[in-house]
Formats: structure tokens, sequence, C-alpha cells
């Protein structure tokens, strides 16, 4: 155990000390200044920071290069623009990340997308997909109020679970700008989508998920930084996550971790991020949302005619639900997982194309994963409707051909098994390192 440890050590020093020996920094530059890098020029955000709308992502392109996140995050509305014109601009440095050809294409992609109307909205189609969700929730409303069967009641949960995937994935679509450009809108419509009808704090979903698109399969040791999605405390489905634990229960776990996945994300998804999103949350706003939330979900469960049946209802919705944790996280589980530093040291649009699985699936079965299943589009063009990613997939595939860069795409049920089957293995390879 000793001699894994001392590898491990040395390895990862050398990694972390290479990436952060690489790309640009803002040397000279006042040491009590935090800047960030856009196009060749470094920005001051140090008042910024903690107005920034969309959350504390800024954080983590302190003294680096941010130019095609900077892009893929924000919305075309000109307010994005606005702001960073507002910025000082203390410094330059060498912009020369367009040495891959890959990556000159792409960025050609996204003018190209830009300009030919891929990220307007087609708000009748996300009007009939609300209208859908209003539809469901409306037949779970029914079978538990005017029908006494208890297959009935059991057939209603899980609808009302359905409601709640269909209803995440809207939230999804907004928070991520695809539906309205205003931020303001956006939060407002997001609050009530996401906390009140789906029961997380849509803030808190927001915040998470944006660290997670820009910081994708990463870790720091340094800081104890993890991507929200790469990290879970009862497994490790990659050798870099095996320095984080360390206890004797987590040891067992990773020996049971390809069986216990599929229950774990069933049962304890939701309840994980409910949890999560309570504790981490702020705004009041938020709470008040939340709390109606409750106040539905319970004069829901009244209608139920005894407390047996309530039990099995909301566990029968919460278990159903827990398929969307499945779907958040196989599209990476079988990927590399790099430090966070040495993310700034490649290509975005290379990466985000290596670093993430699509589902193949005909166009009829889209609803079921909600735009999910295009994730290498998704991941590289986060601001795209879901309803024109098949579109922008066609093109992204044209390029990976055309440059030799791999596209992964597997069926839903394949994905789950590389999945497993990637925790299966870790676990013959697993050692405890009590660091």
């Amino acid at each position: 155990m000793g001699a894994y440890k001392e590898h491990m050590e040395t390895v990862l020093t050398k990694r972390q000390t290479a990436a952060d020996n690489s790309g640009p920094t803002p040397n000279g530059l006042a040491a009590d200044r935090k800047v960030v890098g856009i196009a060749g020029k470094w920005y001051d955000v140090t008042t910024f920071m903690d107005r920034h709308p969309g959350g504390d992502i800024l954080k983590y392109f302190l003294n680096k290069d941010a130019t095609d996140v900077f892009h893929n995050t924000h919305p075309v509305s000109g307010i994005s623009q606005k702001y960073l014109k507002s910025l000082k601009v203390v410094g330059s440095y060498q912009y020369d990340f367009d040495q891959d050809p890959f990556n000159q294409d792409m960025r050609g992609l996204y003018d190209r997308l830009l300009k030919e109307g891929y990220f307007q909205t087609n708000r009748w189609w996300y009007a009939r997909k609300a209208a859908v969700c209003a539809g469901i929730l409306a037949a779970v409303v029914w079978m538990v109020a005017a029908c006494q069967q208890t297959w009935v009641h059991c057939l209603a949960g899980a609808l009302l679970a359905i409601f709640w995937q269909q209803i995440g994935f809207m939230m999804h679509d907004l928070m991520h700008h695809q539906i309205f450009t205003s931020q303001k809108v956006t939060n407002l419509v997001g609050t009530f989508v996401g906390s009140v009808c789906f029961g997380v704090s849509a803030n808190w979903w927001r915040d998470e998920h944006w660290v997670h698109h820009m910081l994708t399969n990463t870790i720091c040791y340094k800081t104890d930084f993890q991507d929200p999605q790469v990290f879970e405390p009862t497994w490790a489905q990659n050798v870099m996550l095996f320095p984080l634990m360390k206890t004797k229960m987590q040891d067992f776990l990773v020996q049971i971790q390809h069986i216990i996945f599929i229950p774990a994300c069933m049962i304890g998804g939701r309840i994980d991020a409910i949890i999560g999103s309570y504790k981490d949350e702020k705004e009041v706003r938020q709470y008040v949302a939340l709390a109606l939330h409750w106040m539905w979900m319970c004069a829901l469960l009244s209608l139920l005619p005894n407390w047996q049946e309530q039990v099995m209802f909301y566990t029968m919705a919460a278990c159903g639900e827990g398929l969307l944790h499945i779907q958040i996280l196989i599209n990476h589980y079988a990927k590399d997982i790099f430090l966070k530093d040495e993310l700034h040291q490649m290509e975005f649009y290379r990466y985000q194309t290596e670093q993430n699985i699509n589902i193949s699936n005909p166009w009829w079965m889209d609803w079921f994963h909600g735009g999910l299943n295009f994730h290498i589009e998704h991941h590289c063009f986060p601001r795209v409707p879901r309803h024109n990613l098949r579109k922008v997939g066609d093109m992204i595939q044209e390029l990976c051909r055309k440059h030799n860069v791999p596209y992964d795409s597997s069926p839903f049920t394949t994905v789950i098994y590389r999945t497993l089957n990637t925790l299966y293995k870790m676990k013959f390879l697993f050692k405890l390192d009590p660091r």
C-alpha cells in the first residue's frame, strides 16, 4: 500500500506541475486582482465575481483563458457583451488556441450555427412539451382523486415519475438559456419549473451544472474540487478518484459498485439531489418555491386513502424518477478523468467531443432522453435548443470524420453496460489510499 500511495503521489504531482506551468498567465499584473482571459485580453473581474449572473463559475477560470467557455455559455442577446465591455482590460496575452484544425472548424461551425439560426428557439415546440407535462400531471391528479383502486394509484406514481423526468428536462433547457435569452425571465420560469414543479432548486442546479459543463470530468486534489457529476462517495469509476476514497466503508462499496450503481441511482438519486439543493441554497425566493412544491405534493398525497398508499405512491414516483439520474451519469462515466488545470491546456471542442458519449436512438425516442442523447452536441454548444440537436449532430459527425476525431455513440443499454463494466474493472485496480 505504501508503494502504491508513493506512486500515485509522484504521478499526480508531475501532472499537476505540468498543468500549472501551461497556458497563458497574467504575468506582471497586480497580485491582488482577479482576471480572466478572453480572446487575448485579460479582464479584471475582482468586483464582478460576486454579482456574476451565472454564479461562481468565474473562480475556476481565474488567470486562465476562457474564450470558448464565454461564447458557449452566454445567450446571444448582447447583454453578456455589455457586461464584458464594462470590465476593465488590464493586460493582453498571445491567443494561439487555433492550432488544432478540428477546433478551428468547430469554431467555424459555431459561427455558422449562429448565422443560420440554430440557437433560436421554436417556442411552440416547447409549448407543446409544456402542455404534455401539464397533461401528465393532470392525469396523475385525476387517478389519485377519482379512482379508488390501489393499482391505479401505483400507476399514478409511475406517471408522476415521468412528469418529474420530463419537467427536469425542461428545467435543464431553461437554465441553459435554450428557451429565453433574458436572464430575469429564465430565472423566474426556471424557478417555477425547477423548484416548484420538480422540487429541486433551479439555482443550485444551474450553478452546479455549468461547472460540470465547463470542467467536465476534472478534479483538483489541491483545492478538493471535483466536477459535480464525476464524484460520488459511493463509487470510483476511474483511478483518478482512488485517492478520494479514504474509508473502509468506501473500500467495501468499490468492490460492489457495479452491483449497487443502478439501485443507488434509482433509490437515492432524487433524495440526494433534494438534500444537495436545499443544503447549498441561499436565495429566499428558492425556499419559497420549494415550500410551494411540498404544499402541492402534500395536497396530492392527502387525497390517497391511507398512509400505506401514500408511502407506496411517493416511493414509486421517486424511484421511477431515479432513471433520470442514471441518464445524467452514463454519458461520462466510461471516459477519462483529468486534473482541472490540465483542462486549460486542451482545446475546448476536442475535449468536449472526446469526453462525452451519445445515446443512439431513433427520433421517436428523443422524448425519453430529453436531449441528453445528443451529449456531444450539447456540451459543445449548450445553448442550442433541444429540437435542433439532431441536425447539429450531423454537422459535428462530418467534422469528426474529416479530422479523424472519435465520435462516441452507442445504444442506451450498451452505454449502461459500458458504465457497469467500467465500475466492475475498477474494483480490481482499487487499493485503499488513506491520504
